[in-house]
């Protein structure tokens, strides 16, 4: 596995597989029928906003999701550090380093697949 392929596969996975979920519990489960009073409160929020402005908090998800993946590749890489922790994180695939441009490659390929 080389560093492009694994940012690609985290990309679909951690973003895109997410997003969709996300944007499904959003827009298909009404608020009476959750369990979990976080995602009652969540769905009640989001059935009283507009068309546009739920359009606008999904794609924060997204987003969100983006910029989470991003700062976490970055302290692997050792482009963000972690208070209070000396030393360098590595990520490998059996003997093969990936670490050192992952936050950049995977920032481009959010960017070449942004809607």
């Amino acid at each position: 596995m080389t560093p492009e392929s694994f940012v690609w596969k985290l990309h679909a996975t951690v973003v895109e597989d997410n997003h969709a979920i996300y944007r499904a519990l959003l827009l298909n489960t009404d608020p009476k029928d959750a369990f979990d009073p976080y995602w009652k409160r969540v769905l009640t929020i989001f059935s009283d906003l507009s068309a546009e402005q739920r359009e606008v908090l999904i794609e924060l998800t997204r987003q969100v999701a983006i910029d989470t993946t991003a700062n976490v590749l970055g302290v692997i890489d050792g482009t963000r550090a972690l208070e209070d922790v000396d030393g360098e994180f590595r990520l490998t695939y059996g003997a093969r380093n990936l670490a050192g441009d992952l936050q950049s490659l995977f920032l481009e390929r959010a960017e070449q697949l942004a809607p």
